[in-house]
């Protein structure tokens, strides 16, 4: 199947998620059907879905036109057969494994062997979530971030049987509806993102724990801080800009050694780390081309200080 092939786009649950699924695939030109038991939700999710495009209007976004045309792609049904004519289906419905097996087999055997079933799930891993579903090939995991329909990053990672060309297509698809794919290589409990936020949030509650700060001055901090670069650079490239690649061998051996002691590691991954730590090269940045990117983040932060802080300073 080729990204032209997908024509009609289904979506399992009409909660949190679900209904902002729907406005980004119906917003670029998908008719979407968007499926749960419950009409209550269903109603509710169509309330959303006018909501959101209602902000998209007042914040200069999209159109009337192009709102009304948008809702008028989207159907909302507690039917389950209106899903067997979809080419791609996202399931996001209530973080159960059982219930999402289920809704999984019932797919499986509900629609033709071509279409694709994607798990917006963070918390399960697709080997178990697909388990009894016989097309191994087309079952993939396409993590979005609430609120999904104008968060851009989507994480997309495979189950044990995912093809290469299942996961590619579902790669361009995103791309197609303007969200940002971030490839995760392996299965593992929370995936990529939802672990690095975490982590970051452990700690933040901990230091509010110990007296250190108020939880607005936790948060007040974060935002304006490191939280203000990262649209800009991740913790990956800030390291690389910040130089600490160059220090002399000595030193990266001894912070490399301090970073390798991280719990939780296998021998692998701490000799893995170490190695990459104590050589002394960037993560990804050409080092040559340094002073170009650090001026492209510092302009683009800049034009982001002026809109969200100061306004034109004359």
């Amino acid at each position: 199947m080729k990204l032209s092939d997908i024509k009609n786009i289904g979506v399992a649950g009409g909660g949190a998620m679900g209904f902002g699924i729907a406005i980004n695939f119906a917003l670029w030109g998908y008719p979407t059907v968007v499926f749960d038991l419950n009409d209550t939700i269903l109603e509710k999710s169509a309330q959303r879905v006018k909501k959101g495009l209602d902000i998209f209007i007042t914040e200069g976004l999209i159109s009337r036109k192009r709102a009304d045309e948008t809702f008028n792609r989207l159907t909302f049904t507690s039917d389950i057969t209106r899903l067997a004519d979809n080419d791609y289906i996202t399931e996001a419905i209530v973080e159960r494994l059982t219930d999402k097996q289920e809704l999984f087999n019932t797919l499986d055997a509900l629609c033709p062997p071509q279409t694709i079933i994607a798990s917006n799930t963070s918390g399960f891993v697709m080997s178990d979530i697909g388990k009894g579903v016989k097309r191994q090939d087309k079952v993939v995991l396409t993590h979005y971030f609430s609120p999904p329909h104008f968060v851009p990053g989507v994480e997309v990672a495979k189950g044990p049987g995912t093809t290469d060309e299942t996961f590619n297509l579902t790669y361009d698809l995103l791309k197609q509806v303007k969200k940002i794919p971030v490839r995760v290589l392996k299965e593992c409990p929370g995936y990529l993102l939802n672990t690095i936020q975490a982590a970051l949030g452990s700690v933040a509650i901990r230091l509010w724990a110990e007296g250190v700060a108020s939880a607005e001055d936790i948060d007040l901090g974060v935002r304006t801080s490191f939280g203000f670069r990262h649209p800009h650079e991740g913790p990956m490239m800030h390291a690389d800009l910040s130089g600490a690649w160059k220090r002399p061998k000595d030193l990266l051996a001894a912070r490399a050694k301090r970073n390798v002691q991280m719990p939780g590691l296998s021998e692998e991954a701490r000799e893995r780390l170490y190695t990459r730590l104590a050589d002394g090269r960037t993560w990804f940045v050409d080092p040559d081309n340094i002073d170009e990117i650090i001026e492209i983040r510092d302009r683009e932060a800049i034009r982001r200080l002026k809109e969200l802080y100061w306004g034109r300073v004359d």
